[in-house]
Order: C-alpha cells, then sequence, then structure tokens
C-alpha cells in the first residue's frame, strides 16, 4: 500500500529567509510556478488505463516504444512555453503521459495538481518511474542488470500481475510519480506505481526486459519491431516487443 509524500517549497536562496512573511512568499511562489495545461484534442471524460512515464533514461525509449505512431493530444508548458508534459492517446483505452527528462522535480506538486481531473476520471493509473541501482536500500540487493519493485494504492494489487515485489522501507520515491501516487490513496484511486532499478545510466535490451515484460501487459500488445537510430540511450542494435 502507498505511503504519503509531502512536499516541501523553500525560497530560491538562504539570504530570502526573512524578508518575506509565510503568507507573501506562499503567494509568489505560486505565482512562479503556475503552468499551462494545452488540449489538441477533445479532453476525454474518461479514460480506461493512464501511464504515466517519468525518468531520463527511460522516456525516449518509452516514447519509442509505445507512442511512436500515436498523436499528441495534450501538452503541459511553464510561464517560458518550454514544453514539460506531452500526452498522447495510443488507442482508445490507453492514454501515455511522458514527462520531459528535464522537468524541474519542484513543480511536481502543482502538475499533480493540473491533471487531477484526468486522474479522477481514469479507470486504472500505472506509473513507471527510474532510479539508479545505487539508490536502492537494501540487505539484498539484486544481482541482475535491472529489476522493480511496485507501490500501489490500497487494495488495488490486482494492477500489478507481474513484478509484485515490493518496495521496501527506507526507499523513497520522489517527484510527479510520487505526487500522483500520493493524490491516487488519498482521493481512493486505482494506482500502481513501478520503480525500474538499473545498473548503468544507459538501458540496454537486458536493462529493458522487466520494463517491456510491464508495457505488454498493461498494452496488450504483442511484438513491434522498435529500432533506435542515433540514440545514445540505447545502443544494443534491435528490440522486439
Amino acid at each position: 500500500m502507498a505511503t504519503y509524500f509531502g512536499e516541501v517549497i523553500f525560497p530560491s536562496s538562504r539570504a530570502f529567509w526573512d524578508e518575506y512573511d509565510g503568507e507573501d512568499l506562499s503567494n509568489e511562489l505560486q505565482e512562479e510556478v503556475k503552468l499551462n495545461v494545452k488540449w489538441l484534442q477533445d479532453k476525454p471524460t474518461c479514460i480506461n488505463k493512464l501511464m504515466l512515464i517519468e525518468g531520463d533514461v527511460i522516456t525516449d525509449f518509452s516514447k519509442e516504444c509505445l507512442c511512436h505512431d500515436s498523436e499528441e493530444v495534450c501538452i503541459i508548458e511553464d510561464h517560458c512555453n518550454k514544453k514539460l508534459v506531452t500526452i498522447f492517446q495510443v488507442n482508445k483505452d490507453l492514454y501515455v503521459c511522458i514527462v520531459a527528462p528535464n522537468f524541474d522535480i519542484k513543480l511536481a506538486g502543482e502538475l499533480v495538481l493540473n491533471i487531477s481531473d484526468i486522474l479522477s476520471s481514469s479507470k486504472s493509473i500505472y506509473l513507471i518511474t527510474w532510479r539508479h541501482v545505487s539508490q536502492y536500500k537494501s540487505e539484498n540487493t539484486p544481482t541482475v542488470p535491472s529489476f522493480i519493485r511496485c507501490l500501489y494504492t490500497k487494495n488495488e494489487s490486482d494492477l500489478c500481475k507481474l513484478h509484485k515485489d515490493l518496495l521496501e522501507q527506507p526507499n523513497i520515491i520522489y517527484g510527479v510519480a510520487a505526487g500522483v501516487l500520493s493524490y491516487a490513496e488519498m482521493m481512493e484511486l486505482p494506482c500502481v506505481l513501478y520503480t525500474l532499478y538499473t545498473d548503468g545510466f544507459i538501458l540496454d535490451s537486458k536493462a529493458a526486459e522487466p520494463l517491456i515484460e510491464i508495457f505488454a501487459e498493461i498494452t496488450g500488445q504483442t511484438i513491434h519491431n522498435i529500432t533506435f537510430v542515433g540514440k545514445s540511450l540505447f545502443n544494443k542494435g534491435n528490440l522486439y516487443m
């Protein structure tokens, strides 16, 4: 079962601690993190499956694997019109939300608020994030190229039929995925979070295997020929899903 996550927003410099009272500082910070949600197609009123993917090592791979012939239906930008999040409609049942690799996690709370209506209209929410194995805290760390640990909201363990090993304490998940899981727990939404731990910073065919299994389970898709030409994140040739 998921635990709750909190967010603390600090002033941009210690020099400013004494120059604002709490209310003024809170109002100023909220004005700075306003995000702009642009729907390019009609916003869905109900989503069967929503998948959110976060983590610089897996975002390009996931986009190529899941969204290679899908169109963008929504983009979320900051005040400088910098694209932070893209939502694709893969098919009538599945929407995939890709968080940009350079996303500032300080904006995670604001982003969750901006997509809360989409989360609430989703029948199943799947969150996939990435961490290097050096961040995994355990007395028995698996000696494999990659492995998955999961968290899920109350009574929603049936969402994760594969890779059911729970993330143990004192491990911590942060960022957009953590914020969405926390929101789903509070709102009693069906949600599962998968964390892919890898022993490297480049996703090769071996390290991608657990991720492919998760994608196949969620999408129900069979085999696709995925080719990464000129992309540094994947240097092992073709991958078959």
